[in-house]
Parts: C-alpha cells; sequence; structure tokens
C-alpha cells in the first residue's frame, strides 16, 4: 500500500519547537507527577455553561476540507465541526458514527447510516453524500492526502437510501481506523458541487454533521464556530462559541495561557515552557496517551547503518532519560516498540501483555560496543540531517552525537536552514551523504501497525531507505486481513518484535500528548484521538 507523504512531521517540529480522571486511563509509574498528570484518555466532564473559550493550536489552518486536512492546526479544528463514518473514542478505539459498520464477508464493508444524521441546516444525511464523500477521498485529480488508503476498494455504492456498500479486492481491517478519521468524514454533496474548488476555504466554508457549526473564519484571527442548537447527536454543548487560532510561538502562547488570553491548547510533542506552567494556579496540566513516535529514519543502508547491528548499537547507546528531561520536560516515555503504546485502541489486553514482556529501550553501553566491534564499525561515521534552528531537532542530534562517541564511532551532522529542513522528506538529493535524519510522526488511527506499514512495505511514503524485510512484509500484509482484533493484534506484535530486530527506524521516545487548559475549564480529551474525535463534546465549566 502506498502512503502518500504527509510533511506533518516537519511541520510538528517546527511549530512546536520554535520559539485525569482516577481510574480512567493508562498509568504511569512516575511517582513526582501531579495527579492530573496520570495518564488519562479524558478530563472529568465539565458542569456549566460557558460564553466562549479560545483554544489555540500550533501554526496556521490551511484547509478544513478533510481532503487536505493532514496536521495538528486543521484536525483539532475539523474534528469540532465535521464527522465520520465511524468515531474515534478516547481511548482510540473504533465505534459507530454517522453510521455503523458491518462485513457480511471479507470482502464486502456495510454502513448503515443512522437515520436521524443530518446536517447543520437540517437535512438528513443520504447514502448518495456518503458515496459522493468517499468517491472524492479517492478521486486522484483532487489530490487528497488519503486516496491510498482506498486501495483495496474495488466499488463504492449506494445500496439503500440509508446504506453505503464497499466492495473490496481483499479483506482490509485497517480501513476501519482510516474512516474513523479524515478520510471517513461526511459531506454534503450539494454543498461541496455549489461551492466548487472554495469548498474548505475561509470564503467557502463547510457543511457538516458535528456538534459545532462553523460561524466565521479570518485567517489572521481564527476559526470562530458557535454550538449547534439542535444536534442529532443529544446534548447541544456546553461552550457556545469555541475560537481556534495560530499561536505558533511558545514564549507567546505561555503568556496568552497564563493571562486567560486563551483558555486551552494540545501540545503533543513537547512544550519547552511545561515547567513554568505547571507553577500556575490559572492553568493546569494534563497528560494523555499519544501515538507519536521520536525517532531516526535510517535513509540509507549504504553506509554504517547499512548494518542492523550498528543500528542496534546506536539504539542501545542513546541517553533517552535525558532527552525526556530536558526537550520533553517529562512528558515522554521510554520505548519499547517504534509505535507508541497510547496506540492499542482494540485489544488492549493482548497488546500490554506483550509490551509489559518487551525490554525498554535502556541504554546499555557494554553491548552497543560489542555490537560495534562485532560489526567492524570502530572510528565509523554516521551522516544525520539535522538543523540548529528547531531546539528539539538540535538535542536530539547531540544525543547521537554522544551515543556514537561512547561506543567508538562517529558522527557528522549536515546542518541545514530550518526551512530546508523539509527536503529531508521530499527530495530524495537533499538526502545524498546522509544515512539518516530526524523526525516526530504518527500514524492516523490507534494501532502500532499504523505508522509502522508505511515504513516496512516497499512502497510506504516512509520507507527512505527502500529497506524489504521479508518477513516484516509477511507479517504487516496478514495483519492487515486479519478479522479477529486479538489474532490481528498478536500478528502486529510480532510485527512489533521483528522491527525491534530490523530497526528500519531507531525509536528516540514516545512523547505523551500534553493538554494545557484553564483551570475554570474542564472536560476536553486528553488524548491523541483529540486529532479525530469530537474533542470538546464534554467541555464546560467547574
Amino acid at each position: 500500500m502506498t502512503i502518500r507523504p504527509r510533511w506533518r512531521t516537519l511541520i510538528t517540529l517546527s511549530l512546536v519547537v520554535s520559539a485525569a480522571l482516577t481510574g480512567c486511563g493508562r498509568q504511569t509509574d512516575d511517582s513526582d507527577r501531579k495527579p492530573s498528570e496520570t495518564l488519562a484518555d479524558t478530563t472529568p466532564a465539565g458542569t456549566d455553561e460557558v460564553t466562549s473559550a479560545v483554544w489555540a493550536v500550533n501554526g496556521d489552518i490551511k484547509s478544513l476540507d478533510p481532503l487536505y486536512t493532514f496536521d495538528y492546526p486543521g484536525n483539532t479544528a475539523v474534528s469540532l465541526m465535521c464527522e465520520s463514518l465511524l468515531t474515534t473514542m478516547p481511548d482510540g478505539s473504533i465505534g459507530p458514527g454517522v453510521a455503523k459498520i458491518s462485513r457480511p464477508t471479507e470482502t464486502t464493508v456495510v454502513f448503515d447510516i443512522n437515520e436521524g444524521a443530518r446536517f447543520w441546516d437540517g437535512t438528513p444525511v443520504t447514502a448518495e453524500d456518503v458515496v459522493y464523500s468517499l468517491e472524492r477521498q479517492r478521486d486522484p485529480a483532487l489530490g487528497g492526502f488519503y486516496g491510498a488508503f482506498f486501495d483495496r476498494v474495488d466499488t463504492i455504492s449506494a445500496t439503500d437510501p440509508l446504506q453505503v456498500t464497499l466492495n473490496l479486492t481483499a479483506p482490509d481491517y485497517w480501513l476501519d481506523g482510516e474512516l474513523a478519521g479524515r478520510a471517513g468524514v461526511v459531506l454534503q454533496k450539494k454543498y461541496v458541487e455549489t461551492r466548487g474548488e472554495s469548498y474548505g476555504t475561509s470564503s467557502g466554508g463547510v457543511m457538516c454533521t458535528g456538534a459545532y457549526e462553523l460561524e466565521s473564519w479570518v485567517p489572521a484571527t481564527g476559526i470562530v464556530m458557535k454550538a449547534n442548537p439542535d444536534p442529532w447527536q443529544g446534548a447541544t454543548p456546553r461552550v457556545e462559541q469555541l475560537t481556534v487560532k495560530s499561536i505558533a510561538d511558545e514564549a507567546a502562547l505561555t503568556s496568552s495561557l497564563l493571562t486567560g488570553e486563551v483558555d486551552g491548547t494540545y501540545r503533543p510533542a513537547g512544550m519547552s515552557t511545561l515547567d513554568q506552567l505547571r507553577a500556575s494556579d490559572d492553568v493546569e496540566v494534563f497528560q494523555g496517551p499519544g501515538y507519536n513516535t521520536d525517532a531516526l529514519i535510517v535513509s540509507s543502508l549504504d553506509g554504517a547503518l547499512g548494518d542492523a547491528r550498528v543500528r542496534r548499537a546506536l539504539a542501545l547507546a542513546l541517553d533517552r532519560e535525558g532527552i525526556i528531561d530536558s526537550v520533553y520536560k517529562g512528558a515522554a516515555q521510554m520505548p519499547k516498540w517504534i509505535s507508541n503504546s497510547g496506540t492499542f485502541g482494540y485489544a488492549p489486553d493482548v497488546f500490554e501483555a506483550a509490551y509489559e514482556r518487551t525490554p525498554t529501550w535502556a541504554q546499555d553501553l557494554s553491548e552497543a560496543k560489542a555490537l560495534v566491534a562485532e560489526a567492524g564499525a570502530e572510528g565509523k561515521t554516521v551522516t544525520i540531517g539535522m538543523t540548529a534552528g528547531l531546539a528539539q531537532i538540535a538535542a536530539a542530534a547531540g544525543a547521537y552525537e554522544s551515543a556514537a562517541a561512547a561506543i567508538g564511532m562517529k558522527v557528522k551532522l549536515k546542518a541545514v536552514s530550518t526551512e530546508n529542513f523539509i527536503n529531508f522528506f521530499i527530495d530524495p538529493k537533499a538526502r545524498e551523504g546522509i544515512d539518516g535524519f530526524l523526525t516526530v510522526d504518527y500514524g492516523d488511527y490507534a494501532d502500532p501497525v499504523a505508522l509502522v506499514a508505511s515504513i516496512v512495505l516497499p512502497n510506504g511514503s516512509r520507507n527512505y531507505a527502500g529497506l524489504e524485510d521479508d518477513r516484516l512484509i509477511e507479517l504487516t500484509t496478514q495483519a492487515r486481513a486479519t478479522a479477529d482484533p486479538e489474532e490481528r493484534a498478536k500478528v502486529v506484535v510480532q510485527v512489533m518484535n521483528r522491527f525491534n530486530e530490523v530497526l528500519p527506524w531507531i525509536p528516540m521516545v514516545q512523547p505523551n500528548t500534553v493538554l494545557v487548559m484553564n483551570r475554570e475549564l474542564s472536560g476536553a480529551v486528553s488524548s491523541f484521538a483529540y486529532m479525530s474525535a469530537q474533542w470538546a463534546g464534554e467541555l464546560g465549566g467547574r
């Protein structure tokens, strides 16, 4: 499966770095963390009505069209207004959305539309709207970001006024996750056709089914949404008006949070001012499960990183705890797999038991030195693409320099400007002469294989080195076609274990999702599921 590259990884780094319910969610072992910072999927539901609230995102929103919404700012806004065929729950599990899913056969997927589902203008959602929305997603002429995920879909047809059937060329149980996100957003056909190319822009707007309606969008000031007075799902949101605005600079964001100008924000990849915010009596910091992975992408197998023993040696030589403390201010986990433990959205018992059995990637210089000697790599150099303009990238690059020096190797840094750092992701010429480069990336939904598939499959968009491991390919492909969630999870566990042996990427740390919120508010989702879930449905005063 070819996954269209989405350069959210650079956007994450450049915008983020530039400058709980008791018994709910996944607990950590950090006894020094405040109670609100134990990992939880959501915060206690708000109880009071609120006239307005302002939410900050880490960059400009480019589009509200789900075809082109792929990064943190756009997803944060779209998930409030637009609903998908299926719904991502705060714990990453998938439930019914605008429709319910069933599979009469392994290659037939049926969506039965909720008869009460309706758009903001009161018109009901029809099978025609759903077919139009899905066909639009996979239309290559439109150049959307999610078309490749329909590569096993043969036909999409309305088999009843409230039913849509997908006929597949092969079983595909990854489709559920994608259709619980942007790829599955249901649009009103008439509205989109009327707006044409302006759909999803500040002039064309959107027409969706969610609990918040678009009121205005002035790119310089933000997107203003008002609570849907008659949502088909039930209760009207407690926050009457919600504004999403861009504040990329962390110092400016911190000041806005502390003064009350901004009421909340998500930071899924670290925040340098976290300790300052923790000390405040005006805001509260929450941590939730993440989907993100901070890692070194191995982009060439021609040099020293072409030997799996050297990749493992570097992985064992890293001082990850130092990165967690200095860069993430404690808001990250030591990794065991390349995929974050926050991605256990199904069969959690299977995943958690396997994860518990897996050793942590703790520093072990003795084993690392032995591997370097065995590989005959003493004195060899690894060249890493980086930029000094991004603090997180610079810190990670420094960690690799120290790791290499500790095991008798060298790291050479190929530094580029912040503006040119994206070229490592999109331009093969920019990657010439380097062995790897740094990233923070994630899969679209809560499944450990969601990210890994794009790394290990031969035509995966993140397989920059062209590495082909037959066992990884076999297991990943098998997981996609396995119907039973627990059996699929067992296969995915094998994928993770094999990945740890091959190391196409080297995991650094697993960032938690950070939610900072005014102490007068509560109810926001605190897990990475906010990227595709209705995260403000329970938001209100307290």
